[in-house]
This record gives structure tokens, sequence and C-alpha cells, in this order.
């Protein structure tokens, strides 16, 4: 490879793991891989453009999303959300012109993505301990709390969710890709035991959830391979390993709190606020309330919604008249990809998302490619609890849309 080309596969690279240290990081990510990309303009051929491409369907839904600002109660904020979604129409481009990466390249993309969520998670981790043995200097026992969620990502102030998606997606390439990412055994089994422990750690719900849904998926497609022989030992040991992982997740008290708080008990942990718990309000129980004052809004203009950067505003509008405080004050959005894509763009913006979702599904499927079937998967389940449409949830959508898409046959 020439310097220009080695410089276009780290440029992906960094765009890759974008946002997970910072937004600067994130945007600094995307510019790299613009620059990379202007640096091999003599490999460019924007003749692809003509062609029908998969990954148009990115950039028809930014261009529906770009037309709701025409009707928006707030276009200033519309103005801000069209830059934020820019990745939907770069990205697509810079894949389509540029010549597909190698296996080699995209091998080594995938490789730095992998290992910068283990870097990620060491520095997380070693200023998790720094804190607590301040702690402990100042007289206070072990805190659970330094290690989990919020208090543990604080150093990079990141959301559990949208890390869990990422370190999800980089437990699938170690599953699914093994023999192609070329690890040694060591290095293999210690990088899953580190993402393993981050997924608990960042406390995510829906991580979970899709952690286990990925481990099934990658249970029975072994399952099927092996010989009939080796079938019972084959499902002892995942059982027990499973078993294992369960059991030293619940006996962490703030991963058991978590856990109980999603059923309705209210664990107490001896590092709660005993007095928010005391006086919680409604709101506090779950998303079911927040989906309603969505869905209430919906059902008053389901066909174009309330324009690009009016999601917020319509929003606080219902919390107010609801009496909906807890959702005022922290100015919730609504918490689901799905509602979040009706209230902007409405019938249609929704369609064009499940285009998006469905012809992963599809490829996945068709190629029998299990690292795009869970990237689908991650996508798809997350958007029913999370707004996926801010900077981290963009550029995890946009650009692996198209690194995996844009794969050669080989």
């Amino acid at each position: 490879m020439n310097n220009n080309r080695n410089f276009l596969v780290y440029g992906a690279a960094t765009a890759s793991f974008g946002y997970i240290f910072s937004i600067a990081t994130g945007s600094i990510g995307m510019l790299l891989f613009i620059a990379s990309w202007l640096l091999n303009f003599r490999d460019l051929n924007f003749k692809n453009l003509l062609k029908w491409n998969n990954l148009f369907i990115l950039t028809l839904f930014f261009l529906i999303f770009l037309l709701g600002i025409f009707y928006s109660i707030n276009i200033v904020q519309g103005q801000k959300d069209i830059i934020r979604h820019l990745p939907f129409l770069i990205f697509p481009l810079i894949f389509i012109t540029i010549k597909p990466f190698l296996k080699k390249e995209r091998l080594l993309i995938v490789k730095i993505f992998i290992h910068s969520l283990s870097i990620f998670f060491c520095i997380c981790l070693i200023t998790a301990i720094i804190r607590q043995i301040g702690f402990w200097h100042r007289g206070g026992i072990f805190n659970w709390y330094y290690f989990y969620r919020y208090d543990f990502l604080e150093i990079f102030n990141q959301h559990p969710t949208y890390l869990s998606m990422f370190t999800l997606l980089s437990i699938g390439f170690l599953l699914f890709s093994k023999s192609q990412l070329l690890l040694s055994k060591v290095l293999f089994y210690l990088t899953i035991l580190i993402q393993t422990l981050a997924l608990i750690l960042y406390g995510s719900r829906i991580g979970y959830i899709l952690l286990f849904l990925i481990i099934l998926i990658h249970f029975f497609k072994n399952l099927l391979s092996k010989e009939e022989t080796n079938r019972i030992r084959y499902v002892l040991i995942y059982s027990i390993g499973l078993s294992i992982l369960f059991l030293i997740s619940f006996n962490i008290p703030i991963v058991k709190e978590r856990f109980l708080y999603t059923i309705g008990y209210k664990y107490d942990y001896k590092f709660n606020n005993k007095e928010f718990i005391k006086h919680n309000s409604p709101e506090e129980l779950g998303r079911l309330l927040l989906w309603q004052d969505a869905a209430d809004l919906i059902k008053e203009n389901p066909f174009l919604g309330y324009g690009t950067g009016a999601t917020r505003d319509v929003l606080l509008q219902k919390y107010k008249k609801e009496d909906h405080t807890l959702f005022l004050e922290k100015r919730f959005n609504a918490h689901n990809s799905y509602l979040e894509l009706l209230l902007s763009g409405g019938i249609i913006l929704l369609i064009s998302y499940l285009a998006i979702l469905l012809v992963l599904f599809l490829k996945s499927v068709r190629k029998k490619d299990y690292v795009l079937f869970s990237f689908a998967l991650i996508i798809t389940i997350t958007s029913i609890t999370e707004s996926l449409f801010i900077a981290q949830g963009i550029l995890f959508i946009s650009f692996f849309y198209c690194f995996f898409l844009i794969k050669i046959n080989e």
C-alpha cells in the first residue's frame, strides 16, 4: 500500500471508534477519513454514484430528514440536527467512490476498532481504582459505584448504552470472525474477558439482553457444526459458562440493584440515596409514560411529524401539560428511535429508517454474515429504548452500514 492508501485505512479506523473517547475524537476521526479520501482523489471513481447502491438508502434518509426543516417550528435546532446527521451523506459518498478495502485492510480496521474499546475500558478501570484508593484514604469502604455506569465512564463523559453498542459489535467481530482476525489464543480470550466485563460494568440493560442474544446465536451456530457426539459436551460447557457469568454479575451489588430495580424492586444498597428512593416520582419507574407522551403527539401529526429540530420542543410542551416534572427538568427525548422519527418526520422518515434495517437483515441472511446480523440486531433492539440519533449513534450506524455493505467478494 502507498502512503495515501495507508492514511485512508487509518482514517477509516479512527472514524470507526469515533465518539467513544469524546465528541472531539469523533469529529477528528471523521475529518481524518475525509482528508484521507481527498488525498486519494486519483483513485476515486465518481461513476459509481450513477449506479444503484444500497448505501443510497442512507442518503435518502438524510434527504427526507433535510426536507423536515422547511416546516419545523425550530429551524435553528433543525440546522444543528442536519449538521449532526451529515455522516449519513458523507460516509456513503466516501465508501462508494473509493476502491473497496481489501481483506487485510478491513481486518486492520476491525482490529484497531476492537483494541480501542479494550483500551477505553482499561483507562476507565484504572481511573476507578485510583478513585477507590482515594476513598479508602478518606476512611471510606469499597464503593461499587466508582466501577459502574456513569461514574465509571465519567472520565470520558460517555453514555453506557451507546458504549455498549460499540462493545457488542466488537464482541460480535471476536466471536464470528475469530479465524480471520488471527489473534493469539491468549489475546483473543483476554479481549473477550475484558469486553464482557466492560459490558457488565457499563450497566446497560439493553446491552445485557443483546449480549445474551449474540452469545445465543454463536451457541446455535457452533452447535449445528458440531458432530453429534460432541454436542452434549458443548451444551454443558456453554451452560456452565453462562451460569458462571450470571452468578458473578448478580453478586455485584450494583448490577443486582439495577436488575431488581428494573422489575420494580427497590434494592437498598448502602451507597443509595435513600431520600431519592423514598420520594421517587412515578416517571422514574420506567419509559412507558414517556412513550405515551410521545405517542399522543404522534397521533396529532402522524404523516409529516413536527419537522426537523422540533422534537424536543413539542415533547417539553407535552411534559409541561401533563405535569411530568421529571421529564421536563431532565429535558428527556422520547428514548425510542422509532417514536423520535415519527415525531420529527412522520411515517415517511420512519419507513426510510426501517428500509435501512431491512437491508441489513436481508444482506446478513443472504451472505450468512453473523457479524452483520449482530450489527443489525444491535441497532434494531437498541432503537426501542434509546434515541440513536445523537452523535455516537449516528456515527455508529452510518459508518458500519457502509463498511459492511461495501465489502467486496473475496
